[in-house]
C-alpha cells in the first residue's frame, strides 16, 4: 500500500513537470524549432506493478540500470556539443529555456533514482514477505506435526488411564468384598464377646453380692479392731494436772530427746506457738528423756519462749537434763521429775582458736554466756555465780555438779518429785516392732582372746549411765 502510494505521487509530479516545456512553447512560439535535449523529450509513464519473482526484479533492475547509464551518457554527450554549438546564437530566453530544460532532467534523474531505491526497497520487501511466508508455512508444518504428536500421546495416555482405571475399579470391588466380609466375620465376634460379656458380668454380679458381704464382715471386724486398739474416751484436759502426787500429761506434749543443736529450737518453739493458739487455758509439757544439752543459743530461744507462753509449761525430767537442758529445767516455771532422774550442771565450755588476743575475745563471749544463762540459776540457789562455781568444783573435780531429782529439789533445779507420771497421749495401741535378736548380735560380735577364751565388747554406755551385769565368767568385757 505504501509503494502504491509513492508510485501515486511520483507519476503526477512526473506529470506537471512533463507539461512545462508545452507551456514554454506555447508563450515563445519563435523557440518551438529549436532543438530539444533527448532528455526533455523522454516521457515517462508510470505503471502499478505488482509483485515479481526475486530473479525476474534482478534481472530487470540490471538491464534498467545499463539503460540509464547509456542514456546518460549519450545525454551528457549530446547536451555538452549542442551547448557548445549553441552558446552563441541563444539569446536570454533561450538560456533560460534551456535551463529549465536542465533542471528538468536534474529532477527526471532524481526521481528515477528514488523510483530505483523504492523498486529496490520493494524488491527487498517482497523478498522478506516469501521469506516470511516460507517461515511460517515450515512453523506451520512443525505445529501441526507437534499437535499430531501430541493427540497421540494423549490417546494413548487416555487408554493408559483407562486401564489402570478399571484395574483400580477391579482391585476397589475385591476390597469391597474382602471388608465385607471381615465386618461379617467381626460382628460374628462381637457377639460371641457380647455373650461372653453377659456370663462374666452374670458371675460377677454373684460376686459381687459375695464381695459385698465378705466386706461387711472385713470392715466390722476392722472397725472392731481399731476400736479396740484405742482409748475410746474423750480428751480431758486439766488446768492443774499434779493431782494427789500423780502428774498427768495430756497430747499437749513435746519431746525433747538427744542433744540440743541447730533446729532443735524451731521445733519446740513452733509447737509451744501451736498449742496456745489453740488454747491458753491448758498447760504445756515439754518432756525430757535423755538429754545432755547442746547449743546455748538454741536453749536460750527455748527458755525464752518458755517464759513467754500465754499457755503455762511443765518440764518433766524422765531420765536426764544435763547443761543446757538443766538449764531449761531450773529456769521453769513448773518443773516435775522422776527420783532417780539426773540432773547435771556445769560451767559452759567451748573451744577457742587463735593468738592470745583472738583466745581473750573468745573468752569473753564464754564470760558473757556463762552470766546469761547461769547467772539466773545461780541467782535461783540464792547465790552468786561464783560462789556457784565453786560449789561445782566442790562437788566434782571437773566441775560437773551431778544430783539426783530427790536431792536437786532442796537446791530449787527442779520444782517437784513424781512417783507416777500418767501419760493421756498415747491413745492408740503402740506398733510393735520387730527387736533385734540381741543373742544373735553378740553372737557375731563374738571374738576369741590370747588364751583362747571367747568375749564380746559390751556397747559403750551413754553418761551417768552405768552397766549392773552377772559376769562371772568374763564373758562381757
Amino acid at each position: 500500500m505504501l509503494i502504491t502510494r509513492i508510485n501515486i505521487i511520483t507519476y503526477l509530479s512526473l506529470g506537471w513537470i512533463s507539461l512545462f516545456p508545452l507551456l514554454v512553447n506555447a508563450a515563445e512560439p519563435e523557440e518551438a524549432d529549436k532543438p530539444v535535449p533527448i532528455a526533455a523529450q523522454e516521457q515517462i509513464t508510470l505503471k502499478v506493478e505488482t509483485p515479481v519473482p526475486a530473479a525476474a526484479a534482478q534481472e530487470e533492475q540490471s538491464t534498467s540500470e545499463k539503460t540509464k547509464k547509456d542514456t546518460n551518457s549519450s545525454s551528457q554527450k549530446t547536451t555538452a556539443k549542442e551547448q557548445s554549438e549553441e552558446e552563441e546564437s541563444e539569446d536570454p530566453l533561450s538560456k533560460a529555456v534551456k535551463k529549465l530544460q536542465l533542471e528538468q532532467s536534474k529532477i527526471q534523474l532524481e526521481h528515477e533514482e528514488k523510483l530505483l531505491k523504492l523498486r529496490l526497497e520493494k524488491d527487498k520487501l517482497s523478498l522478506e514477505n516469501e521469506l516470511y511466508q516460507v517461515r511460517q508455512a515450515k512453523l506451520l508444518t512443525e505445529l501441526n506435526a507437534l499437535k499430531t504428536r501430541l493427540e497421540l500421546e494423549n490417546a494413548l495416555q487416555e487408554l493408559q488411564q483407562r486401564k489402570l482405571l478399571a484395574t483400580l475399579q477391579v482391585e476397589r470391588e475385591k476390597l469391597e468384598m474382602q471388608n465385607a466380609l471381615q465386618a461379617e466375620k467381626n460382628r460374628q465376634e462381637e457377639m460371641n464377646m457380647q455373650l461372653q460379656m453377659m456370663r462374666m458380668e452374670f458371675k460377677r454380679a454373684n460376686l459381687s453380692g459375695e464381695i459385698s458381704t465378705l466386706e461387711r464382715q472385713i470392715a466390722t471386724r476392722t472397725q472392731q479392731q481399731e476400736w479396740d486398739s484405742q482409748v475410746n474416751q474423750p480428751k480431758e484436759y486439766l488446768t492443774d494436772p499434779f493431782i494427789g502426787g500423780q502428774l498427768i500429761i495430756s497430747d499437749r506434749k513435746i519431746v525433747l530427746d538427744g542433744i540440743i543443736w541447730p533446729g532443735t529450737a524451731n521445733n519446740i518453739v513452733e509447737r509451744i506457738q501451736y498449742y496456745n493458739n489453740k488454747s491458753t487455758e491448758y498447760p504445756i509439757f515439754l518432756v525430757i528423756d535423755y538429754c545432755p544439752g547442746g547449743s546455748v543459743m538454741e536453749g536460750t530461744r527455748i527458755v525464752k519462749a518458755m517464759k513467754k507462753s500465754r499457755a503455762p509449761v511443765y518440764v518433766v525430767v524422765k531420765a536426764l537434763a544435763a547443761s543446757m537442758a538443766a538449764v531449761i529445767t531450773t529456769l521453769a516455771d513448773h518443773s516435775y521429775a522422776f527420783p532417780d532422774a539426773i540432773i547435771v550442771h556445769h560451767q559452759v565450755w567451748g573451744m577457742s582458736f587463735g593468738n592470745r588476743t583472738e583466745q581473750r575475745e573468745q573468752l569473753k563471749i564464754i564470760d558473757e554466756w556463762s552470766e546469761r544463762i547461769m547467772g539466773p540459776v545461780a541467782e535461783k540457789m540464792d547465790m552468786t555465780l561464783n560462789d556457784l562455781v565453786k560449789k561445782m568444783y566442790q562437788h566434782n573435780s571437773a566441775g560437773d555438779w551431778m544430783e539426783f531429782a530427790n536431792a536437786a529439789v532442796k537446791y530449787k533445779w527442779v520444782g517437784n518429785i513424781v512417783e507416777d507420771i500418767r501419760d493421756r497421749s498415747y491413745t492408740k495401741q503402740p506398733v510393735e516392732k520387730e527387736e533385734d535378736d540381741f543373742t544373735f548380735i553378740m553372737a557375731q560380735q563374738e571374738k576369741i582372746d590370747a588364751q583362747g577364751k571367747r568375749y564380746v565388747k559390751l556397747p559403750r554406755l551413754r553418761p551417768m549411765d552405768v552397766y549392773h551385769l552377772y559376769n562371772q565368767d568374763n564373758y562381757y568385757r
